[in-house]
């Protein structure tokens, strides 16, 4: 598969949950990916396509004080002029992190390096690398697969419904409202919303 970014909404299961007077739906797990060209699919399961090259905001807890931030790399492609690819990412858990760039994994921590008790764990199989996390009841999971430059995440839980940013929506369960830029307005156009999740700071090759 060529370097591409996309989104490929995996299974989500529902349950029921019953306060007082009135019956609430709750979505506990939901899947996205990038991939392709890039081609992506939120949360909720809004496709497009975002031609970036830089870092971007894949998704983040979008509190004041974020509990966690994941971030990826788009670069560009070698047998296509123009389109780029996921090439790396980063995730970040309190002072931890872990950066994925190919089949090469790097983990530390913002204050000495040294990780013990690792916030984020790494499991490498063949062509699939899988990080896994937890904040607060929800479990997040992502699966790079670098031969085929795709990345997909999922999360199980409820805590983050309705709280998440970036290239992957909000993960509030309505696909209308997933293209929104960090401070909060809904854009139609979608290079516009891309690019505002760019990462200030960090080097664009």
């Amino acid at each position: 598969m060529m370097l591409c970014l996309m989104v490929i909404i995996s299974m989500a299961s529902f349950t029921l949950a019953v306060p007082k007077e009135k019956l609430v739906v709750k979505r506990t797990v939901s899947g996205g990916s990038e991939k392709g060209d890039p081609h992506m699919t939120t949360f909720d399961g809004r496709r497009y396509s975002f031609q970036g090259q830089c870092w971007y905001t894949f998704f983040k807890d979008c509190s004041a004080h974020p509990d966690f931030e994941v971030i990826s790399k788009f670069g560009p492609r070698d047998d296509i002029k123009n389109k780029t690819r996921t090439v790396s990412f980063k995730v970040t858990v309190g002072d931890q992190y872990v950066i994925v760039n190919g089949r090469d994994v790097a983990t530390g921590s913002k204050n000495n390096g040294h990780v013990y008790s690792p916030f984020i764990h790494v499991q490498e199989n063949n062509d699939l690398i899988t990080l896994a996390f937890t904040s607060k009841y929800t479990t997040f999971t992502l699966e790079w697969t670098p031969r085929k430059h795709m990345l997909k995440a999922s999360f199980s839980g409820t805590d983050y419904n309705g709280k998440l940013c970036g290239l992957m929506g909000n993960a509030d369960g309505d696909t209308r409202n997933d293209l929104q830029t960090p401070d909060g307005f809904e854009v139609k156009d979608v290079t516009a919303f891309g690019e505002s999740w760019k990462v200030k700071g960090e080097v664009c090759d």
